[in-house]
């Protein structure tokens, strides 16, 4: 199971069990937990009979318990409401993927997903193998930072391409997931987790590591030894460093004056977390696969956004603040766009969603995450992370290309 796969099934399993990782990917009847699975999505489509996410999740269920007619039913039932929801390869659909019947419906909604002009290649690395899931840039040195999930590394590079290894060998690095500068006080932190990969299994690591900007050294290593599989990070205003735990639910945290990442609030709390990002006025949001969750920062407690039946949310990788809106990279209920997130009611409801890059784009493939600058949304176009083996190896490697940046464009600020 590839880390892509891992971390969707990883994420909707505990986002609608409520339990440990193990007992989705360990069971002994790997059937009776997706049954069970399926119990709780039906028990919320009680709740929300309307929610587009919620049917897409039931037919993925549905086809995996052997139910195909049904599946194939409730994937129709999506046709016309245009909510880009497109099933994708490996991501769910894998009993029924060479079906005639669910291929018909699978292009038919994707032929009826909005469709965008395609955005500029902001620039494109040389190393077809680098495999990066995160990305960061640094207003003040203007670069962008990349982690690479089969190297164990991180690469700097300027806006024309023009990379160079940024970490040490020496620093003992495990796969590098998510990325964030903290330009006020000059330190890059990243995710470092083998949480994924076959060496967990025997001794598993997850830590955040931080860097000194200027020289690149590395200044701290701070663990998260209740951690399952970290996966994104932000940092507060006063310091503070905020990660997600995907295999678990749960935000991990520390403070400034602290040295390990300690769990905000209970585990599982935060159902399906990855995207992690803050507000100007310091509210913190976290991706879930139903949506987006505001999360009380003092309690730990996560609150899912209401929004409108014509709008999905869940399935975001990548979450970002900026301008009053919120900005996200779908891909796990769709083959990958990016998508603008207008809010209301000081932050506490999604109002609307604008597509601003369709999945359409030539260089998608599997995006997973941006980073802000040059008034667009840099997004790691095709970051082949579905490649990337547990033991290590890259899967159809000889077909790949260098890692290309694109440059979505913000679009137009929402009316708040």
């Amino acid at each position: 199971m590839n880390k892509r796969t891992f971390c969707f099934w990883l994420t909707i399993g505990c986002a609608f069990l409520s339990c440990a990782w193990k007992s989705i990917y360990a069971a002994d009847d790997p059937n009776a937990a997706a049954r069970a699975t399926l119990e709780r999505i039906q028990a919320l489509r009680q709740e929300r009979p309307n929610d587009g996410v919620l049917v897409y999740y039931e037919a993925a269920f549905q086809s995996q318990v052997g139910q195909k007619k049904l599946a194939l039913e409730l994937l129709r039932s999506l046709k016309g409401r245009k909510l880009g929801l497109i099933p994708t390869r490996d991501l769910g659909f894998d009993a029924v993927w060479d079906d005639k019947d669910f291929q018909t419906i699978r292009n038919e909604l994707a032929d009826e997903d909005i469709k965008t002009p395609d955005a500029p290649v902001a620039f494109r690395l040389k190393d077809p193998k680098l495999i990066p899931e995160g990305i960061a840039y640094d207003p003040t040195s203007k670069r962008f930072f990349l982690g690479s999930l089969p190297q164990h590394k991180i690469i700097v590079t300027d806006a024309k391409g023009e990379a160079r290894d940024f970490s040490a060998p020496g620093d003992k690095l495990d796969a590098i997931l998510g990325l964030a500068v903290d330009a006020a006080r000059g330190h890059i932190y990243a995710v470092s987790t083998n949480g994924f990969e076959d060496s967990g299994k025997t001794e598993r690591r997850n830590a955040i590591m931080r860097y000194n900007l200027k020289d690149g050294r590395l200044t701290d290593r701070f663990a998260a030894p209740e951690a399952m599989q970290l996966n994104d990070v932000a940092i507060a205003p006063d310091g503070t460093v905020y990660t997600t735990d995907s295999a678990s639910g749960t935000v991990f945290r520390k403070k400034p004056d602290e040295r390990i990442f300690t769990r905000l609030g209970e585990t599982g709390e935060v159902r399906g977390a990855n995207g992690i990002t803050f507000s100007s006025d310091g509210i913190l949001y976290v991706t879930l696969s139903t949506g987006i969750g505001r999360v009380d920062t003092a309690t730990g407690g996560v609150t899912r956004l209401p929004q409108p039946d014509s709008v999905v949310t869940g399935g975001i990788d990548g979450l970002y603040w900026h301008d009053g809106d919120l900005f996200g990279i779908q891909n796990s209920t769709n083959p990958g766009r990016v998508v603008r997130i207008a809010l209301a009611d000081k932050g506490s409801r999604v109002a609307g969603l604008t597509v601003l890059q369709s999945y359409r784009h030539p260089d998608f493939d599997e995006p997973t995450t941006g980073a802000i600058a040059n008034g667009a949304l840099n997004v790691i176009g095709n970051s082949y992370v579905g490649h990337y083996q547990p033991d290590g190896s890259i899967k159809d490697s000889a077909e790949l290309r260098g890692t290309a940046i694109v440059a979505v464009p913000l679009g137009v600020p929402s009316a708040h």
